[in-house]
């Protein structure tokens, strides 16, 4: 895999730059907040300043509405209209911490006669998760601040959301897991809809405060995110630059894994030359901005033409097969997403509603470069926090045996894993033309997973039921697709 120095990111950057002189020179009405190139910490210390608005009456306003969009719906027994005891600050270091390093944001206050802790992660511009850093934080505020960890949140804050946080900062040890309390915020979508909806179209709030606000929109909207600078053109010359050819449905594993390595290293020399901006370097750094913004278009398209047609169709599948049953269940949907694609311990989840943390399939590890090379896959049935029901789950199965596909192990009991299921296909998933994909669809969740199926569409009609399901007697035979 190349190494990326600056030198050659920057090489890159000159060869399709044509188009960002276009863009620079286009003009816009003066805003502070682009002049001002902020860094990373900047963007927090806007942040925290928001959450330390307090009303007339002195109500922490900005923070209540954050946390009631954000955090409300996972956990309804905080009352964040009654918050008391607030204490804002911005990069606290931590007791015996030997990394060096401090939170970006921590926000500690007082809720239903519960202390929380509120960590924010600043990663606008991708700069890279540190070892264990999540978990470090969420230890300190456990361990050394005596917060229940039932009460710790972190909100994960990045660009546009195509950076998630990696293993090594966050592994959800048994201590530090703090489950649907990690709360991942994109600013492109989440933190620019929340400014405009609560904050510019509330219409309560003073001119003053609402008028700084209209202009950090403007620049997150035109100069973070814009959409004009990165066109065809440009895309297809930078992968030619970097993978030696621009056709992304042939890529290989090497050339994959080369696009992703690109990507975080020009995000780290983006950082690093908004960090020296904010120190008084004068540099321009548009072509850099430019070039970042082609190649994450480049690994949206990548990740579009690995998941999309698959995660759609999965979807569409499911949905029209249970329709009857989903809509006794109040028009509950079967929905699919992925996370962490970029490396090699993504997963993609297929679950009813929209929630992580209920039972689920998953499809584990998967990641786009397997997707486009593999044609061997894993898929799981998960029962998350809640090993009751998944030791019941495996102990009803261990008694039906003749409902397990014959390529299907059960978990150990104890764990979140009920089955493990070993598929074979002809080709890779993402090479597949429809139809070819349609009857492998079938073949998994119509047929050889069809009652594993039921009992997760059970599962979600009554809060964990006795197993109340029809068992069709099939025997399959062999689960290599042919």
């Amino acid at each position: 895999m190349t190494n990326w120095t600056v030198q050659k990111i920057k090489e890159v950057a000159e060869l399709i730059e044509g188009s960002s002189h276009r863009a620079s020179k286009v003009q816009n009405p003066y805003n502070l907040f682009t002049a001002w190139k902020m860094s990373e910490n900047d963007h927090t210390k806007m942040f925290l300043a928001l959450m330390r608005y307090r009303d007339a009456s002195g109500r922490y306003a900005l923070l209540n509405s954050f946390l009631n969009r954000f955090a409300k719906g996972r956990d309804k027994m905080i009352h964040y209209q009654n918050i008391s005891d607030v204490n804002i600050l911005f990069n606290p270091r931590y007791k015996n911490d030997t990394a060096n390093s401090f939170i970006d944001g921590l926000i500690t206050f007082t809720a239903n006669n519960r202390r929380i802790a509120v960590i924010v992660e600043n990663k606008i511009y991708d700069a890279p998760d540190q070892p264990n850093q999540i978990s470090r934080y969420i230890e300190h505020m456990t361990k050394d601040e005596g917060v229940d960890v039932n009460n710790v949140w972190v909100f994960y804050m990045t660009g546009d959301g195509s950076k998630e946080v990696e293993e090594q900062s966050y592994g959800c040890d048994a201590g530090t897991d703090i489950g649907h309390r990690f709360v991942p915020l994109a600013y492109n979508s989440d933190i620019i809809n929340w400014l405009k909806s609560d904050i510019l179209e509330a219409r309560i709030y003073p001119e003053a405060l609402t008028s700084v606000v209209r202009s950090y929109v403007e620049s997150l909207e035109k100069d973070l995110f814009a959409e004009d600078n990165s066109d065809n053109q440009q895309m297809d010359k930078l992968c030619n630059s970097v993978i030696g050819h621009h056709n992304l449905k042939k890529v290989t594993m090497e050339q994959c894994n080369t696009l992703y390595a690109f990507r975080k290293a020009v995000a780290e020399v983006r950082n690093q030359m908004r960090e020296d901006i904010a120190n008084g370097s004068a540099e321009d750094m548009h072509v850099v901005d430019n070039l970042y913004a082609i190649v994450r278009k480049v690994i949206q398209k990548l990740e579009q033409l690995a998941f999309g047609v698959f995660e759609e169709s999965t979807a569409t599948l499911l949905n029209e097969h249970w329709k009857r049953e989903l809509k006794k269940h109040g028009g509950v949907r079967w929905t699919v997403a992925h996370r962490g694609v970029g490396g090699d311990n993504g997963f993609l989840q297929v679950r009813l509603g929209n929630e992580w943390e209920s039972a689920h399939w998953e499809w584990i590890p998967v990641s786009t470069a397997k997707m486009f090379t593999d044609t061997e896959y894993t898929l799981e049935l998960h029962v998350e926090r809640n090993v009751a029901l998944a030791n019941k789950w495996r102990e009803h199965l261990r008694s039906n045996v003749l409902m397990l596909p014959q390529s299907a192990d059960l978990g150990k009991d104890g764990t979140r894993t009920v089955l493990r299921y070993r598929i074979e296909t002809p080709k890779p998933i993402a090479q597949m033309k429809e139809a070819e994909l349609k009857v492998l669809l079938e073949s998994i969740y119509l047929k050889k997973l069809n009652y594993l199926c039921r009992m997760l569409v059970n599962e979600f009609g009554a809060k964990f039921p006795e197993l109340e399901v029809e068992i069709e007697e099939v025997l399959y035979e062999d689960d290599t697709l042919e």
